[in-house]
């Protein structure tokens, strides 16, 4: 039998829009792969913020589109700074036996496949001036080893995903994909294809002008609520007000001093908005603060972080992907869940089912114990 070759892509799908369905398609022109896989955030997505629509959707959205086979990044590995987010994700494409890893760029005539010789050391120098957010120090480190910077939240995935198939697989072949017509932050509408910001917006606002810009699939079917953080500012209130400041202290990412300003803002903003401007520096970037919201929300340590097990848990998948899953299942070294059982639920997958299960008394889906992956 044929050994299958597969074109890996992380994405978070949020939604599936039409600049999805073209960087799919010519993907796998590219590539001549046989499949594509995609490794898709959860239910938040990497800048801190909830994904419009819950995880079982956005994987439907995918299916329905041409996407073969859909791995879940669970919270954990999904709300995280560019470079672990890609270090994290790029590992599931490792376990996945990928032979290209491709994603959208805003400089897609460069070659990525050099900047996994890249050698970036640049934790140190991050906290000899705290007054310089991390995208800066960041762009210090370049400009002193490369003479180069990068100012595009693409290229920038494109590069931590170079950095991370060198740790992972050297032989994973990058495949950038130049984006069309619109940048990552427009919040403007195009012509044919719209940055996810602006369907976003548009969703949020009431607007239905953003239906052109989406795969027919990808039009909410089943009328499900759209989720975004004043959905979630009630629970993320209550747990900054009730926890101790020791306990507080004790979040992921929770540093010089957050805690007071996290306990002080809380208690006088209305709003989730109100709350992130009060307690929002010059250091720290909103992202920054969203993601350190979702860690509190959740009540994540570097313990509780440390204790989620590696695996790949299937989303979705078709025909093609089930016969790819059983050309590597002898190969990889972690477990494959198609199913959450109780001790998926209690164990790997902790922080993502507890996660899951706020998301469920929002939106009124079910979302992981016991749910089964998708199949078309």
């Amino acid at each position: 039998m044929k050994k299958l070759k597969a074109v890996g892509i992380i994405a978070e799908y949020d939604p599936f829009h039409n600049g999805h369905l073209f960087q799919l398609k010519t993907a796998k022109e590219k590539t001549n792969a046989d499949l594509v896989v995609v490794v898709m955030s959860s239910n938040w997505t990497q800048r801190g913020e909830p994904a419009i629509f819950d995880k079982w959707t956005r994987t439907q959205m995918a299916l329905d589109n041409g996407v073969d086979l859909v791995i879940e990044l669970p919270i954990q590995d999904a709300v995280q700074p560019a470079g672990i987010f890609a270090t994290q994700a790029v590992k599931l494409i490792n376990y996945l036996q990928c032979s290209f890893l491709s994603f959208g760029s805003e400089h897609a005539d460069w070659d990525f496949n050099q900047f996994k010789k890249v050698n970036l050391n640049f934790e140190l120098s991050f906290h000899k001036d705290y007054r310089k957010t991390y995208p800066q120090v960041f762009n210090q480190a370049l400009q002193e080893n490369l003479g180069l910077e990068i100012n595009n939240p693409n290229d920038t995935l494109g590069f931590w995903y170079a950095q991370a198939a060198q740790k992972f697989n050297s032989n994973l072949e990058l495949v950038p994909i130049d984006r069309k017509e619109s940048n990552h932050s427009d919040e403007n509408f195009s012509k044919e294809i719209s940055s996810g910001k602006s369907i976003r917006m548009a969703i949020k606002n009431q607007q239905n002008d953003y239906l052109t810009y989406l795969p027919k699939s990808s039009i909410n079917p089943n009328n499900l609520k759209p989720l975004f953080w004043d959905d979630f500012w009630p629970y993320l209130k209550y747990e900054i007000t009730q926890i101790s400041l020791s306990d507080l202290k004790e979040i992921y990412q929770m540093t010089d001093g957050l805690e007071y300003r996290f306990k002080k803002m809380a208690l006088n903003a209305n709003t989730f908005i109100e709350f992130v401007d009060a307690v929002k520096s010059k250091r720290y970037t909103y992202t920054r603060i969203q993601r350190l919201c979702v860690y509190v929300l959740f009540k994540m340590t570097v313990q509780n972080i440390s204790e989620c097990d590696s695996c790949l848990r299937i989303l979705g998948t078709n025909q093609i992907g089930r016969q790819y899953l059983k050309q590597i299942k002898h190969e990889c070294p972690v477990p494959i869940i198609s199913k959450i059982d109780k001790n998926a639920f209690e164990n790997q997958l902790y922080l993502e089912c507890k996660a899951g299960t706020l998301t469920e008394m929002v939106n009124g889906k079910q979302q992981d114990l016991f749910q089964h992956s998708i199949i078309i």
